[in-house]
């Protein structure tokens, strides 16, 4: 399964997702699905780009809100279980 994006010039996402249905009724419906999910995981990051700031500074009702921009964040996997 391949999912492609392109953005034209007037904003407009388009999202092409193929896949080949093998198997039994039920696994082409989860091959179904996952294609679909994963066309709109990429359409909510590509929109979600729209909203980021780069690091500028937003300013709402006197208030002052900031942006670290894309920052990679980093995080640690659990070691042991929480009893």
């Amino acid at each position: 399964m391949t999912t492609d994006y392109k953005i034209e010039a007037d904003g407009t996402i388009t999202i092409t997702t193929k896949f080949k249905p093998e198997g039994s009724m039920l696994e082409q419906e989860e091959q179904i699905a996952a294609a679909l999910a994963a066309a709109g995981r990429l359409a909510t990051q590509l929109t979600l780009k729209g909203f980021d700031t780069e690091g500028q500074s937003l300013i709402t009702d006197n208030q002052r809100y900031t942006s670290r921009g894309q920052e990679k964040k980093t995080t640690r996997p659990r070691t042991e279980k929480l009893k």
